[in-house]
């Protein structure tokens, strides 16, 4: 939240984050020009070279998932999908840039979020493509072409971008790519916007938007694989994220977490029966 009440909702997305540095100097100003690699801006995480060749990359995708759907016009469901991907990582770091400049990085992109991620990414694309040569155009429901399947699909990535988004800018510089085990200074509970209906928007966007995106792409496989790798792993992170919540914010915590929803499926009640 931007203003009153605010608290500090943490997100974390499993990679490091650094400390601060001047924002007027280069992110590699602490090494003598002539004592540093030429490739140092492209191989330092914080590096200016680095951050513009992602951002190089994931704009030529975005160019190509455009061009392609004049192209490939019957693969239709794979180049918006691929759109909606860069969107997400393009806003990952934005989002950061306008809110935690201090930890920005080529990380905040979330391009090398986690090997497993990395993975599940690749496999999706094997199986759109497999099944868009080997299911007929006249399958009902299961088509690889645009029809009322990835529809729904696009309406529910959408839905878990936006929220994402929207969560990132609510929390401003109460938001992190790292659940935060020690309470900063500025730290605060958000509990406005967004946030006063869903106690973590981030991660209900973040799963929806991984769901939509498999139900855009007719993928049953993968719908399948990333609901249930989704689920189980904000099923360990929540109780674990929030136990730190109620250490920061005590009572606070405790009645605002009773007020307030996760919004996946099942999640709350399971969480809720679990030994604490």
């Amino acid at each position: 939240g931007n203003s009153p009440p605010k608290a500090a909702i943490s997100h974390s997305s499993g990679f490091k984050m650094e400390t601060n540095h001047n924002l007027n100097e280069p992110v590699l100003s602490g090494q003598n020009s002539s004592s540093r690699t030429w490739d140092a801006e492209f191989t330092n995480e914080k590096g200016r070279g680095r951050v513009a060749l992602a951002g190089f990359g994931l704009g030529f995708l975005a160019g190509i998932a455009v061009l392609m759907l004049a192209v490939l016009p019957a693969a239709a469901p794979f180049w918006v999908y691929l759109f909606l991907l860069v969107c997400f990582h393009m806003l990952e770091y934005l989002l950061t840039a306008a809110f935690r400049p201090d930890v920005l990085s080529f990380e905040n992109f979330l391009l090398n979020h986690s090997t497993p991620y990395q993975v599940m990414v690749l496999v999706c694309w094997l199986e759109y493509w497999v099944e868009y040569a080997l299911v007929p155009p006249s399958a009902p429901f299961v088509n690889k072409q645009w029809g009322i399947v990835s529809s729904c699909g696009v309406c529910i990535s959408f839905l878990g971008l936006a929220a994402r988004a929207v969560a990132m800018a609510t929390a401003s510089s109460n938001f992190s790519h790292m659940i935060e085990h020690e309470r900063r200074r500025e730290h605060e509970l958000v509990t406005s916007g967004i946030y006063a209906v869903l106690r973590h928007p981030a991660y209900f966007g973040f799963f929806w938007f991984s769901v939509g995106t498999q139900v855009l792409l007719v993928n049953p496989i993968c719908l399948a694989a990333y609901s249930i790798a989704s689920f189980r792993f904000f099923y360990e992170r929540i109780p674990y994220e929030e136990q730190i919540l109620v250490r920061f914010f005590g009572a606070d915590y405790v009645a605002y977490r009773k007020r307030t929803y996760i919004g996946i499926p099942l999640l709350e009640y399971l969480i809720s029966k679990s030994p604490p």
